[in-house]
Order: structure tokens, then sequence, then C-alpha cells
């Protein structure tokens, strides 16, 4: 059995960068949400952080269901 050690690395980086990004955008967006000081343009970010987040997920989701792969 042989390891292909490079595509080994890719897949940990994507996988990495990823799941930080979601945590990121999550975070960020409930930040900007729940703070004291709530204007309009800060709320309108944070719900554009948090829906970002949602459509990396359901993009991830897309992606291991073979399903909706078949054509």
């Amino acid at each position: 059995m042989i390891v292909e050690w490079g595509a080994f690395f890719q897949v940990l980086l994507a996988t990495l960068i990823g799941a930080c990004g979601v945590v990121t955008l999550y975070a960020l967006g409930l930040r900007l949400i729940d703070s004291d000081d709530v204007r309009p343009l800060r709320r309108a970010a944070g719900i554009v952080c948090l829906v970002l987040c949602g459509l990396v997920i359901l993009y991830g989701v897309y992606l291991v269901i073979p399903f909706f792969h078949q054509g």
C-alpha cells in the first residue's frame, strides 16, 4: 500500500482552512449580532456572515452526499 503524501497533505490543509473559516464566520456573525451596540450595518454584516457560514455547510453536504451528483 502506497500513500500519496502530497494528496494527503492537500486534503489536510483544505480541511483545516475550511473548518477554521466556517468557525470564524460563525463566531464573527454572532459577535456582530449580539453586541450591545446594534447598528443596522453591523447587524447586516453579522447576518451576512451567518448566511455565508450556512452556504458553506450546505455546499459541504452537497459534496458528501453522492445522490446529488448523479446525472
